[in-house]
């Protein structure tokens, strides 16, 4: 059946920060597809609260508490998921974030820790599981980026910044693994997760007009495309960037519009 290409039955995949949004989205439909995942983040309770759920689809799930902005812990979870699952098929690289700021209002320490969590921390779960994807001559890497990367982004130069640095990094990655090892990028448009929602709300009139699909994404949007580029159906893909965002083009915010309903 063709439509065993899409299964990720007996694959084991690490997908961080999915505690929440969407990589919690990511992690559950996984493992709906028929994978055993590795749950990472930060806070316990919610990656622990993921993990649960993604058992109540008949297969293994662990939550491993990582800080990925630290290369030691990163390598920790990496041996561990080594440990409990014996290999490793699919890396999500989603963890990150940030909050509305002008450029000139971002201090150092903010650029700093933004591009820490968005960009630096992508580098260091890549290097560490693709070492035991190199040996394996095997696995997909699946780099969350953004929208923002490719248009101007007002109130979010750091996070754009390092999301373009995402970008940049997936097309390095896929020619320094390859053959074996895949590496490509989705960046998601406007998704409605439980913290992006109150925060949006204020300018959602103008997310939706400049989308053609007229809603918000989900996380289920996002984890259904990771399916794809973790599956053997997308084989002969890397290096590439996926948009996912409903065909939206450039939505001028005013930064002190947003958050403004939250």
């Amino acid at each position: 059946m063709i439509l065993d290409a899409f299964s990720l039955q007996g694959k084991v995949a690490i997908i961080t920060g999915s505690g929440r949004g969407i990589g919690k989205g990511i992690a559950l439909a996984f493992a709906e597809a028929g994978a055993d995942v590795v749950c990472a983040g930060r806070t316990v309770s919610a990656i622990e609260a993921t993990a649960a759920d993604a058992r109540g689809f008949g297969h293994k799930a662990l939550a491993i508490p990582c800080d990925v902005t630290d290369s030691q812990q990163v390598d920790s979870m990496v041996a561990r998921t080594i440990q409990e699952f014996g290999h490793i098929d699919t890396l999500v690289n989603n963890a990150g974030g940030s909050t509305f700021c002008p450029a000139m209002k971002t201090s150092e320490k903010r650029w700093d820790a933004v591009v820490r969590l968005n960009l630096t921390a992508v580098f260091f779960c890549t290097k560490a599981v693709a070492r035991h994807m190199l040996e394996r001559k095997s696995g997909s890497i699946i780099n969350i980026s953004s929208g923002d990367s490719q248009l101007p982004t007002p109130g979010m130069v750091a996070y754009a910044a390092a999301k373009a640095g995402v970008n940049s990094m997936t097309k390095t990655m896929a020619w320094e693994l390859a053959p074996h090892v895949r590496v490509n990028c989705i960046l998601p448009g406007a998704i409605a997760t439980e913290g992006s929602g109150p925060v949006l709300a204020p300018v959602m009139g103008k997310l939706l007009a400049g989308t053609p699909r007229k809603r918000m994404g989900t996380p289920r949007d996002i984890a259904m495309a990771a399916i794809f580029l973790a599956s053997s159906a997308s084989d002969f893909i890397t290096g590439k960037k996926f948009e996912v965002d409903g065909g939206m083009e450039f939505v001028d915010l005013d930064p002190a519009e947003v958050g403004k309903g939250g």
